[in-house]
């Protein structure tokens, strides 16, 4: 691992040096301390004391990774590799001074101007004096028709040039890819990529969504309640009926505004046969429980859960929700709003 070879066997003698030499515009943050960290693990590399709004850096590193810096409220992705780097982080970030930092630079550059086109779009729309809904339908059709190619055809172009190195690594973290395209592109990756740390942990993120993809069986997972009792996902699937079960958490937004869904289809459909599940991500047990009291939820929950879910499922995002077979076979993932009402209706006519 890249990162092992950069925080452990720094006196072997093949590793390079790096001297990362940074600016930070906001003066507010002299005498903070400011973080080196690796992206794919998080853990932290080193650290420095902002004076006189600059600080320096110096590590060893035998193959080029992606590095994280990081003081509050900002953070910047750059690649450590050897050489003298130099950063700006602030309102704007740059960096710039080693081959793969240019490309980077370069990379974030038309990922700016990307967006600044973006933004006119959006203005246009909004110009055409349309109605709420209207003007929500054409941003709809543009983001389908316009932007999601644009920014497809924006990753792949640097994906082909560094697809065996740190940048490549990089651009398929962020590329938003669904699970099938991303193992291709990660298959058309040089020996170099395929051993990065951020394109090992993406691996094993695909394998996991394979295990728990549509068509296979449910993953259990327990749970233990704050009143020191256990709770398992078995404990509600695989028990006869189909069981919508929603990962979410009270300060997510978009899990707030699914609620009303959710309990529409519970209204709807539970005397019928369906069961509700509610398993709280990412999210304290007091908070959880406060939002269930304001939201009114009157399916049964499992709290507390925090990330062990969310990696035996590979859920990136929240909401994230899951309907269940009787049989405890995954029926459909990732369900929303009408999409989700409408798989949910197809099943139920199957229930006698």
């Amino acid at each position: 691992m890249a990162t092992a070879a950069a925080t452990v066997v720094s006196c072997n003698s093949n590793l390079s040096s790096y001297t990362i030499n940074g600016i930070v515009s906001d003066s507010i943050l002299n005498g903070q301390t400011i973080y080196l960290t690796d992206m794919a693990s998080r853990d932290v590399l080193d650290s420095a004391v902002i004076a006189d709004g600059k600080f320096e850096i110096t590590g060893k590193v035998d193959t080029a990774f992606v590095g994280m810096l990081q003081v509050r409220p900002y953070r910047m992705g750059f690649i450590i590799e050897k050489g003298n780097i130099d950063v700006e982080l602030g309102k704007t970030d740059k960096v710039s001074g080693t081959p793969l930092n240019d490309e980077f630079a370069a990379f974030m550059n038309d990922i700016d101007s990307l967006n600044q086109i973006f933004i006119a779009k959006q203005q246009e729309i909004l110009d055409k004096g349309l109605s709420k809904e209207e003007a929500s339908a054409e941003w709809d059709k543009t983001q389908v028709e316009f932007i999601m190619p644009e920014i497809n055809k924006l990753f792949s172009h640097y994906y082909d040039r560094n697809n065996n190195n740190a940048v490549g690594a990089w651009t398929l973290f962020n590329w938003d890819l669904a699970p099938e395209p991303l193992d291709s592109a990660i298959n058309l990756a040089g020996d170099v990529l395929k051993a990065d740390p951020l394109v090992k942990l993406m691996q094993q993120r695909l394998e996991l969504y394979k295990k728990t993809a549509e068509g296979q069986m449910f993953t259990d997972f327990t749970i233990e309640q704050p009143d020191g009792t256990k709770a398992s996902l078995s404990d509600y699937v695989g028990k006869g009926k189909y069981v919508l079960v929603d990962f979410w958490a009270s300060w997510c937004g978009p899990c707030r505004g699914e609620i009303p869904n959710i309990k529409e289809l519970y209204d709807k459909y539970h005397d019928k046969g369906l069961d509700v599940l509610g398993v709280a991500v990412w999210d304290s047990p007091e908070d959880t429980r406060k939002a269930i009291d304001e939201l009114g939820i009157v399916w049964p929950q499992i709290i507390n859960a925090q990330q062990i879910p969310t990696t035996l499922y590979s859920i990136q995002g929240i909401p994230h929700i899951i309907l269940f077979a009787p049989d405890g076979t995954i029926v459909a993932r990732d369900l929303r709003d009408e999409a989700m009402k409408e798989k949910v209706a197809e099943v139920m006519k199957t229930v006698k």
